[in-house]
């Protein structure tokens, strides 16, 4: 199921330790002709560091598909089986349609060379210390390749606007002494284009300062001129930078150069320029002249405020809260720029409702939920991800898997997120924790920017070192371009599914989410939790081009909602008159409207990938659909007691030496008690933990349960903590966070399947929060189990 790279993660040194002598011998070939290397054809969202061992049955052909006006990518590995390549020469024709005269020529094809960078300490244990495959340096034909290490070609392919679909075969050859590799390249390329315009905003923000040091300590036009090359590499990315790359002290002046950049359909939105006075307040009437000069020209559709004197704001006690300045500062702007949106790098909360237009919340820290009350008031959500959160989560770490970097836009897309932010592209710097600043590094060497995850702040190399007089990209970044490709394929297909709707007269009401949910299903169950398989992610891709571009012979839209565990509700939506059979089973009809009649079926399925085909018939006309459905939980009928909070002597199986645990007849959510949590101010890590077999719980094997279950109320302030999970071997999973909304009560689940540990081994949990300046208090109810079958109560 796990790709060997996925595997390996923490095991990788052992394995690569018992390979690597037989890769370092001489690979036996039959005559003088063989090539003296090895090839391997991975996807494009495999990340292969230097020293992986190829996997026995190694891809050697480059398949691909593609729409028109889109890049799409491949990967060549090269191993040298036994003398060192000194001077490899890599080549690529035209791609020739094989059922006509149209080609893809060369002009559009561009070849990279992977350059490896050393992490030395590791953004988190599931990945190891090794060389992996970053910046990608233009190939100028020829390349070195030392015995028995890999070095990854990156090939990229543009398809033109205007394209004609069909397929393209050409090949990649490969030659430096005895008989040339040749790599047969096929594409695809699907009846639909995608437009310039990207239909996700983003804000993936330029530093200046590292861009000028790193080109010489340029200064004025000239530097400007620099910035300028990494905002259109951006760009050209579907990665719209922050701030417009232009001086922003002359109104005048910005507001004459800014059309060349805010009027082209690339550019999804840009961060207006914040001025202080004297007192560091907000200058309002500046702004508004700002404002109103824009709105004149008609400059003011993709405009936004982020200040960052209130990024990531936190509440503090008295006149220091970040809160009020947040509303200050929000106010201010409502003066100055009422019809311009304001957005502030938190998750929506009570306490600053009706002070934020634009939401912007860590990924791990978004609350679908909520998040739709504020965009249904008429808010927006982004969301960014940065050094935080680590594996499991998506990321743009160097040493993470690329299927999370590409999955973040499906994410996005399911989730009605309606931009993305990440700090900076260009940090080519490195910051000093100890001075509190950002000194020189050699960012070809070292992969650190900031403290805590490797690559965090960069995108880009400068290419200077190398001869290349502006940005050089990486492979993090075409990733993130695949990905944001996969956002418009996703946007292409709902409009697919609205002309559709429109015939049957429900174009308003109908719910596309649930349309496109199985196959967002079969990528990730969450946010945190998705299958490190990128051979997945481009079979659903290719299944999404293929019913966009499908003809239909009736109209028919289907619909899956997941009411319950294990349980599955389809929906067909067809033309009037229409039969309608699901794996052979005649649907019911369950709704007419006056185009159009819905069929239901309810399916209970096992764990598992299940195919359904979808037969609509009507007036001798045939639709077949078919769906694959992905099913993770079990149907868990059982509740297994682990503490009900009922006695003090309940209470006392919870340790804590930072948190006050008392009995509490408030908040109860079963039984008449609840627990009592007085988390104190300025205490680093407050926690309380439920620990030990035979004295917090009955046994240390929770393999057999489904869920952990827990009920906690907040009576006020937004509440952020942890559930930690502890193996008896040291080991713990950390990566559950939760977000208690102030003045709510929320059940607490976690599918245990989801845990990075061994269950039948496991020490307890923990319940932590970050150091903060204000106390918070919170009630927990009824620590539970759910299970498949009967089970002994786990109180001890």
């Amino acid at each position: 199921m796990f790709h060997l790279f996925r595997l390996r993660k923490a095991a990788i040194a052992v394995l690569a330790a018992a390979l690597l002598p037989g890769l370092l011998m001489p690979s036996v070939h039959a005559g003088n002709e063989e090539a003296p290397f090895e090839v391997w054809v991975p996807t494009n969202t495999d990340k292969v560091m230097r020293d992986e061992p190829f996997p026995a049955e190694a891809g050697k052909a480059m398949k691909l598909g593609a729409a028109r006006n889109e890049y799409e990518a491949g990967q060549v590995i090269v191993k040298a089986a036994g003398a060192p390549l000194r001077k490899l020469q890599v080549s690529v024709g035209d791609l020739k349609q094989t059922d006509g005269p149209a080609k893809i020529g060369a002009e559009h094809i561009e070849l990279f060379k992977q350059h490896y960078i050393e992490v030395t300490t590791s953004t988190t244990p599931a990945y190891p210390k090794g060389w992996y495959p970053d910046a990608l340096i233009p190939l100028d034909g020829k390349l070195e390749v030392e015995t028995g290490y890999n070095q990854g070609i990156w090939v990229k392919i543009y398809v033109p606007k205007g394209q004609p679909a069909g397929v393209y075969t050409g090949q990649i050859t490969l030659h430096e002494t005895g008989k040339p590799v040749r790599i047969p390249v096929e594409l695809t390329v699907w009846d639909f284009e995608l437009t310039d315009e990207s239909h996700a905003k983003t804000a993936f923000g330029i530093w200046g300062g590292p861009i000028q040091e790193a080109h010489g300590n340029v200064q004025g036009e000239e530097a400007w001129r620099y910035i300028e090359k990494y905002y259109w590499a951006s760009v050209e990315h579907r990665l719209t930078p922050g701030y417009l790359p232009i001086p922003d002290t002359d109104i005048d002046e910005y507001v004459e150069r800014a059309p060349k950049f805010v009027n082209d359909p690339r550019v999804s939105a840009y961060r207006l320029p914040y001025y202080k006075d004297a007192q560091g307040e907000p200058d309002t009437e500046r702004i508004k002249l700002l404002v109103d000069k824009l709105r004149e020209r008609g400059l003011l559709d993709k405009a936004y405020f982020y200040v960052s004197e209130i990024d990531e704001p936190v509440p503090h006690p008295g006149a220091s809260n970040h809160y009020d300045r947040v509303k200050a500062i929000n106010e201010a702007l409502q003066q100055a720029a009422p019809d311009v949106p304001h957005l502030v790098t938190i998750q929506p909360l009570e306490e600053l409702l009706g002070h934020v237009d634009i939401w912007t919340p860590e990924i791990d820290k978004f609350d679908a939920g909520f998040a739709e009350e504020r965009q249904a008031a008429g808010e927006s959500v982004w969301w960014y991800t940065s050094v935080f959160p680590k594996h499991p989560f998506p990321s743009y770490h160097t040493d993470d898997d690329l299927v999370g970097t590409r999955l973040l836009a499906w994410m996005q897309r399911d989730y009605g997120v309606e931009g993305t932010l990440y700090w900076a592209t260009t940090q080519f710097q490195k910051y000093d924790s100890g001075q509190k600043k950002y000194v020189s590094r050699d960012v070809w060497k070292d992969p650190l920017a900031f403290p805590g995850a490797n690559g965090d702040g960069y995108l880009f190399y400068p290419g200077t070192e190398i001869g290349i007089d502006g940005p050089v990209g990486t492979i993090r970044l075409e990733v993130l371009r695949e990905s944001m490709e996969d956002y418009e394929y996703l946007w292409q297909y709902e409009q697919r599914l609205r002309r559709t709707a429109a015939e049957l007269g429900i174009e308003d009401d109908f719910p596309y989410r649930a349309a496109i949910r199985p196959f967002y299903d079969r990528l990730y169950e969450n946010v945190r939790s998705f299958a490190e398989e990128p051979a997945n992610v481009l079979e659903v891709r290719g299944e999404i081009a293929r019913e966009i571009v499908a003809p239909q012979a009736v109209p028919a839209l289907v619909t899956v909602d997941s009411p319950a565990a294990g349980v599955r509700d389809v929906a067909v939506y067809a033309a009037k008159g229409a039969e309608v059979t699901v794996n052979g089973r005649p649907a019911e009809l369950a709704e007419q409207g006056p185009a159009y009649d819905k069929y239901t079926v309810r399916l209970e399925l096992a764990p598992g990938l299940h195919d359904v085909d979808i037969i609509v018939n009507r007036d001798g006309a045939s639709e077949a659909i078919h769906r694959k459905l992905a099913v993770r939980e079990r149907v868990a009928p059982y509740v297994i007691g682990l503490n009900d909070a009922e006695t003090a002597a309940a209470i006392n199986r919870f340790t804590s030496s930072t948190v006050g645990l008392s009995l509490s007849a408030e908040h109860a959510t079963e039984g008449h008690y609840a627990m009592k949590a007085d988390f104190s101010a300025n205490v680093n890590f407050p926690n309380f933990r439920l620990f030990e077999a035979g004295k917090g719980f009955r046994s240390a094997d929770w393999s057999k349960f489904e869920t952990l279950e827990f009920d906690v109320f907040n009576p006020g302030g937004t509440a952020q903590f942890y559930v930690k999970f502890h193996g008896l071997n040291g080991k713990t999973d950390d990566s559950f966070i939760q977000i208690v909304r102030s003045g709510h009560g929320k059940t607490i689940r976690i599918p245990l399947r989801q845990v990075n540990l061994d269950l039948t081994q496991i020490k307890g949990i923990e319940i932590w929060m970050w150091r903060s300046a204000l106390p918070q208090t919170l009630y927990f109810d009824n620590f539970r189990f759910t299970s498949v079958a009967e089970q002994a109560p786990m109180t001890p």
